[in-house]
């Protein structure tokens, strides 16, 4: 009995499934609002393991093809490309001078965003950031890939800043601002738990300032995490350079 696709590196297995998945996407077999075969079936389908799957729909989420919906499953987004954003949704996060315009990008926003936060949540804003933590703090508790929490936190921090345009801009930026998952997987690196961790920890200081009402504390925890993200996503793109 042959082992030949067993042993095909599993970063591969993903890449190709992405590649599928998007032709598809792309092509008009699977148009917006189109719901993806269940994990299941793509299993069945592809012949790879459940992990490759999970994997690959977390690759089109990172790219804004694709959204979850609690207790509905995985559906097609439109793709928005007009003439003011198509540049900016194009970029590829992939490589190390990209990752850090974004990050230099949202941490000229998110700093004074977070002080807003601070300064103006409501009780029912403060009760959603808990509720965007708690979800993200069960993905890295149960060691599952959690890039898709981190962005809804995010939202939720400029949500509260009852500055629309802060949430607009960081809805167009897209889960392209949080590429972690797709470095990792490009530069073929297994998922770090101690580092989920950090990530982790650098939310709750975020948030635990916000609801406090703490304008100081809410900017420097922010402008500390993305500084940290930057040195993250330094050394993830180099890796995907060299390889």
């Amino acid at each position: 009995m042959s082992t030949k696709t067993e042993r095909k590196p599993r970063q591969n297995l993903t890449q190709k499934i992405v590649s599928a998945l998007r032709e598809q996407i792309e092509g008009g077999k699977l148009v917006a609002g189109d719901k993806l075969p269940t994990e299941q079936k793509l299993v069945a389908e592809y012949g790879v393991s459940r992990t490759v799957i999970r994997e690959a729909v977390s690759g089109l989420k990172a790219e804004g093809l694709v959204m979850s919906r609690q207790g509905a499953g995985v559906f097609v987004l439109k793709v928005v490309k007009n003439a003011e954003t198509l540049a900016l949704l194009s970029e590829n996060p992939q490589t190390i001078s990209s990752v850090i315009e974004y990050l230099e990008l949202r941490t000229a926003m998110e700093v004074g965003a977070a002080g807003l936060a601070a300064l103006r949540c409501s009780p029912a804003q403060e009760a959603a950031i808990y509720a965007c933590f708690n979800a993200f703090k069960k993905k890295v508790v149960a060691g599952e890939l959690s890039e898709e929490e981190d962005y809804a936190f995010h939202l939720a921090i400029m949500q509260a800043a009852n500055n629309k345009k802060f949430l607009e801009f960081l809805k167009l930026l897209g889960p392209n601002a949080i590429p972690r998952s797709r470095l990792r997987i490009q530069a073929k690196l297994p998922l770090d738990p101690l580092l989920e961790q950090r990530v982790l920890d650098e939310h709750q200081a975020i948030m635990e300032a916000v609801v406090s009402h703490d304008v100081e504390a809410a900017r420097e925890a922010m402008s500390n995490h993305l500084t940290a993200g930057a040195e993250r996503y330094r050394a993830l793109a180099r890796l995907v350079q060299v390889m």
